[in-house]
């Protein structure tokens, strides 16, 4: 029976993150791909406002798991990371990637960063409006000029809700194997809560050289999908 592979996205995104070149790349190899959109998240380009807890989230991925016959590997980007985190609480899958993640510390740091950096974001912080800041400043998510063009359009509005439960710190370890990726010029997560993450977890860490926050979009994504590759089959 071929393994499958469960996506989940990060704030702002949708299914479609995936859907151009990590689903081809893992399905070529023989795996079963599933991405879903997390709640509110259905329509690209989105800007209706939403109010969905983290709880919420986290049982949508309950539910999706579920569904299937055996256990998945996971692989959670960015807020989906702590998504991910949250539902080892109580779930289980096979393997687990945090891609970019969201540090078991929480998003407190690297807000503090990015409105120092950017002090433009200040004002659509103050009217709730994540999804305007990320278009403001895609650079955030994306390294290079040309994909903050391609993608931030498909960008939709997220929950303020749910970036609140991403301040508070979470404290719980698992015994599903776990890999910690994420790229050394991310523009939200530094490599030092990429390290701490890991050792958090007791679990292997993987630095992309260039890698962007949404590292399954770079142009050079193969790089961060090979790794992943070899590590689900070593173990």
């Amino acid at each position: 029976m071929r393994e499958t592979i469960v996506f989940v996205h990060g704030m702002c995104h949708g299914a479609w993150c995936w859907e151009e070149y990590f689903i081809p790349y893992f399905e070529k190899l023989g795996y079963n791909c599933i991405a879903f959109d997390l709640p509110g998240h259905e329509v690209q380009g989105s800007t209706r406002r939403i109010s969905y807890s983290l709880g919420d989230y986290v049982q949508a991925l309950h539910q999706m798991v579920s569904n299937l016959e055996t256990p998945p590997i996971i692989i959670g980007h960015s807020m989906g990371g702590m998504i991910l985190q949250k539902f080892l609480q109580t779930g289980s899958c096979k393997k687990s990637i945090l891609l970019a993640s969201v540090p078991p510390s929480g998003v407190l740091l690297a807000s503090l960063r990015a409105l120092f950096r950017y002090p433009g974001l200040i004002p659509f912080l103050l009217q709730l409006n994540l999804l305007g800041g990320f278009k403001k400043y895609p650079q955030l998510m994306f390294n290079d000029p040309e994909l903050c063009v391609r993608y931030s359009p498909k960008m939709c509005s997220e929950s303020f809700l749910a970036y609140l439960g991403l301040m508070l710190p979470f404290h719980h370890r698992t015994s599903v194997p776990l890999l910690v990726v994420g790229g050394s010029k991310d523009g939200l997560i530094t490599v030092n809560e990429f390290a701490n993450t890991a050792k958090y977890y007791k679990a292997k860490l993987e630095l992309i050289e260039d890698g962007s926050h949404d590292l399954m979009l770079d142009k050079d994504y193969t790089k961060t999908a090979d790794v992943i590759h070899q590590w689900i089959n070593q173990l």
